[in-house]
């Protein structure tokens, strides 16, 4: 096959990295080298793309030298593995959350301008071809002066019979708000600056695992005058996905269980877009909607909409460093998380507090 010269080694085997790796073949890159705790993870992924599995990081980068280094770890081991990666040359890409604090992000970011290199964060929302159209819909002022936003990632699930899944516990995960930090990313990227919050949450129906929050409610105030929210859990009977940008000229309306997004102009007009190109990548997403989604078995079927918006995220991750294409995914790394941070504080003290850069 055809490649474009990019040599690629990946750190983490499990679930998200796989997809990663075929996403990056599917993108003509060149998997040489994986690694993973578990050797025979590493070792059946690197069988698969023809590449060499190792044992160590340190071992991974040292013999092989890639231009790219995919880092696909759990929460917690992001920031590591990163600071190594740099420190051999290489660019970066990490699956989010990027770090779990802001001070580990601002360092990641100091270091890669030092070597010259570039981050990129998998904000795949980001990269979804109906997100860019909302993008530039703000960037070229449809809506006039923004007046206010709201987010939100509300679903049920049950409680989950592994209580030792990493994912249940928060200082492996950074937090709900850090593990689900999507949503609060968006309105990071889309609106700008967030300069105070005020947040709450509680666990409300999930009591045997206590340290959880399935109800969490963000107030925000951008530094531009836009005041927003934020609500999330899974302690909600009615699912909402999606966000909605208000402005002096109309509408914006993102739905995710629909896949789709609705700009509605105060003259009347109404376009509505799809959040992918390709009618079965958002038919997948509409579905998956009806169930939950479970990431914690390794080698599980992907489904269709997950792996082409790992596919798109992937592609523009290429075409920067092969074409000189800014990717989204480049821009705009700590401020959710510094977003976050702050919110946490607010949970504690009751008062808002604001966020500091």
């Amino acid at each position: 096959m055809q490649t474009n010269g990019l040599n690629i080694a990946l750190i983490g085997c499990g679930f998200f990295g796989v997809q990663l790796a075929s996403a990056f073949d599917k993108a003509q890159a060149n998997l040489i080298a994986v690694t993973d705790i578990n050797p025979s993870l590493a070792q059946k992924l690197a069988d698969q793309y023809g590449s060499q599995a190792f044992f160590s990081v340190e071992e991974m980068l040292a013999e092989t030298k890639p231009d790219l280094v995919v880092i696909a770890t759990p929460n917690y081991a992001h920031y590591s593995p990163a600071i190594l990666a740099l420190n051999a040359g290489c660019h970066v890409f990490i699956e989010t959350p990027f770090t779990l604090s802001s001070s580990q992000g601002q360092h990641l970011r100091r270091l890669a301008e030092e070597k010259g290199k570039f981050i990129f964060v998998g904000h795949l929302e980001r990269t979804l071809p109906g997100m860019l159209k909302v993008k530039a819909a703000l960037e070229q002022g449809k809506l006039g002066r923004i007046t206010v936003a709201r987010a939100m990632r509300q679903r049920w699930i049950e409680n989950l019979p592994n209580k030792e899944w990493w994912k249940l516990d928060a200082n492996l995960t950074g937090g709900e708000l850090l593990h689900l930090i999507h949503e609060l990313d968006l309105l990071c990227w889309l609106l700008g600056d967030i300069e105070a919050v005020f947040a709450q949450a509680a666990n409300q129906a999930h009591h045997d695992t206590p340290d959880s929050r399935d109800v969490l409610q963000l107030l925000l105030r951008f530094k531009n005058g836009v005041l927003g929210s934020l609500e999330m859990g899974t302690a909600y009977r009615l699912h909402q996905w999606g966000i909605q940008i208000h402005g002096e000229n109309g509408v914006i309306e993102v739905n995710f269980f629909t896949s789709s997004v609705t700009f509605n102009y105060l003259d009347g007009k109404i376009e509505h877009v799809d959040l992918f190109d390709e009618f079965e990548a958002d038919l997948s997403l509409r579905e998956s909607a009806k169930g939950t989604q479970q990431y914690n078995v390794t080698h599980a079927p992907c489904q269709l909409w997950l792996s082409r918006a790992a596919e798109i995220e992937v592609q523009s991750v290429v075409e920067h460093l092969t074409q000189g294409k800014t990717s989204p995914l480049s821009l705009c790394l700590t401020e959710a998380i510094e977003v976050a941070e702050a919110a946490k504080q607010s949970m504690v003290t009751e008062k808002q507090i604001s966020v500091k850069k």
